[in-house]
């Protein structure tokens, strides 16, 4: 079982399953409110990763842009203990890897 942790400034213990393609399964640790993010790249399912996105403006940053930004930055969020691009770089994802180095080079 692998562990995926999510870092933020301030985050809350928790724990939640999701089911991957291989049928084993990912162990989420940090803030439920931002699970979604990993999830998106575990599963290489980049329309929950935008809905993630919009979902976080107001809250993170005043656009889906700026929250990316934001999440992919050195001191954004991490899924087990690398940052966004490099977690979709070691999982495959290749839609999700794409997406996010097109926005956070633009």
């Amino acid at each position: 079982m692998k562990k995926v942790l999510i870092s933020l400034v301030a985050l809350t213990a928790f724990n939640a399953s999701a089911a991957m393609e291989s049928s084993s399964k990912v162990r989420f640790a940090g803030d439920n409110d931002y699970s979604s993010f990993c999830k998106a790249v575990v599963n290489d399912d980049l329309g929950m990763l935008k809905r993630s996105l919009r979902g976080k403006v107001g809250q993170v940053a005043a656009n889906s842009n700026d929250v990316l930004r934001k999440l992919v930055s050195s001191e954004g969020m991490k899924c087990n203990g690398v940052d966004l691009i490099q977690f979709s770089e070691q999982r495959e994802a290749s839609q999700v890897n794409a997406y996010l180095k097109t926005k956070n080079n633009a």
